[in-house]
């Protein structure tokens, strides 16, 4: 964009100043469609609270469907390059044979469950689980860009772990995996009415211990 055409408010900025106010706005932008969905949060009002002018928010980001993925991706590719360093770990460890099916569930629900205890992770994690309620082409365009590749990664070492599935049997119960796992981060409130508040969902590190065993229990049924 050249001098002429740079809208005002970002002409002349060093390079550090123009990161922070990405910075800021992915900030709020996280934040608003995480409280509010995609289309009840309006560029405007990010761009309000991020202290900048629409001028500047589109500068930086294009339109509300591109800052829609930055912000979401900014999480989530936190995910994806953990799942991918953890396969790649595992793949060497195990010298090119199976790897043990609890490695292989645990290498691939810990970066997503643990990505709750950063801001960043937490913005991502609410927002993932508004997903839902948006509209079906960004939620389907954000989710294949961001997790295809690994999931198919780790879909082909858990069929060489659980030879007696069936493809289609083992797309199901992974299908399942993801729900018990991105329900539990939803903190809900049933785990600690049902436990008498014995038990705070907001414990990341003792849902992945207790969810790891269980996971590992339906992939390898029958």
């Amino acid at each position: 964009m050249t001098e002429k055409t740079r809208p005002a408010g970002t002409e002349a900025l060093p390079s550090g100043a123009v990161a922070s106010v990405r910075d800021r706005i992915l900030d709020v932008a996280q934040e608003l469609f995480a409280e509010h969905g995609y289309s009840a949060a309006s560029t405007r009002a990010i761009a309000q609270a991020a202290g900048v002018n629409l001028a500047q928010l589109h500068y930086h980001f294009g339109a509300k469907r591109d800052l829609f993925k930055a912000a979401y991706l900014r999480g989530a590719v936190q995910v994806t390059e953990a799942r991918s360093k953890a396969l790649a770990e595992a793949r060497a460890a195990h010298a090119g044979g199976p790897i043990p099916l609890g490695d292989l569930v645990a290498s691939f629900v810990t970066p997503f469950m643990l990505n709750g205890k950063t801001p960043e992770g937490r913005a991502t994690m609410r927002m993932h689980a508004r997903l839902h309620t948006e509209p079906d082409d960004i939620s389907k365009e954000v989710l294949s860009t961001v997790y295809d590749e690994t999931t198919l990664a780790y879909a082909g070492e858990f069929q060489r772990v659980l030879p007696h599935l069936t493809h289609e049997t083992l797309c199901w119960r992974l299908y399942f995996m993801m729900g018990a796992y991105r329900y539990t981060l939803l903190r809900t409130g049933r785990l600690e009415a049902m436990s008498g508040g014995a038990c705070d969902s907001g414990d990341f590190d003792r849902a992945v211990a207790e969810i790891v065993p269980f996971l590992c229990a339906g992939l390898s049924a029958p």
